[in-house]
């Protein structure tokens, strides 16, 4: 049985890439990678360090071109969307960006506003807003007049984060947005992604934030997709061992009967 599910709740998908490959010199990174994201859903990416899945996400940004293949959003190729229209449609957050180190909290996340402006516009009002209401998601309010260098990783990853979401893109992709995050921040962005009423696609290293706040995962493994479909159905211990060398056993929470997953090293198996 395929564990590549075909989705049919939409017939034009939010974000769809379709054959895609891509290769950094002579080597593979992605293959022959058919993704559809139904409008409004989580879609979790997981697999473990080097399968693709950051390279996944900026291609269907538009960072990078595939070198076979189409990343389409809605009914229209991404290529042929100019660069503010498709600031506009989608944001993206990278798992490292750089930024200076003086830039003032509250100016960071103003670049989020940069594709609603003109060429030479300033902040309007409703760009001002859209900053304030972003601190205020990521919890980071008290923190905006602050430069970047007096915040602490966490707090940096959750300025980088408000600059996403105040792009208010219909379709936001977040490469590792948890990292550098507490457990009680973790936990609080998983659910404000989930509120958002957005099409999110992000990576996660977490597999039960995954399990416990995605509609869908996919997983990628040597540059493949090997597996997409609903968290019970693709965190299976065949699965998760193919992906990961690892053995799986699946534990449900006491308090909210969902799954959860226990590993152990598969003593079969070679390991760095």
């Amino acid at each position: 049985m395929s564990l590549l599910d075909s989705t049919t709740r939409t017939a034009v998908p939010a974000l769809s890439a379709q054959g895609v490959t891509c290769a950094i010199g002579r080597r593979t990174v992605l293959s022959d990678v058919d993704l559809s994201v139904v409008p409004g859903e989580v879609l979790g990416l997981i697999g473990a360090n080097g399968t693709g899945k950051s390279t996944l996400l900026r291609t269907l940004a538009g960072v990078r071109s595939p070198a076979a293949g189409e990343v389409r959003v809605g009914d229209r190729p991404l290529a042929g969307l100019r660069p503010q229209e498709r600031a506009r449609r989608i944001g993206y957050v990278a798992q490292e960006e750089a930024a200076p180190s003086d830039l003032l909290v509250a100016e960071l996340v103003a670049l989020g506003r940069v594709p609603h402006r003109g060429a030479w516009g300033g902040l309007g009002e409703d760009d001002r807003a859209a900053v304030r209401r972003a601190l205020r998601l990521v919890d980071l309010e008290y923190a905006a007049a602050q430069p970047l260098d007096r915040l602490s990783g966490g707090e940096r990853r959750r300025a980088v984060l408000a600059r996403g979401l105040a792009q208010e893109a219909p379709l936001l992709l977040l490469d590792e947005p948890t990292n550098h995050l507490d457990i009680g921040h973790r936990l609080a962005l998983m659910r404000l992604i989930r509120g958002l009423g957005r099409t999110v696609v992000l990576a996660l290293h977490d597999l039960d934030l995954a399990a416990t706040f995605c509609d869908r995962i996919a997983v990628l493994h040597d540059g493949r997709l090997v597996a997409v479909g609903e968290p019970d159905a693709v965190l299976t211990p065949a699965v998760l061992h193919d992906a990961f060398g690892v053995l799986a056993t699946r534990v449900t929470h006491p308090l909210t009967g969902r799954t959860h997953l226990l590993f152990s090293h598969d003593e079969s198996e070679t390991h760095p």
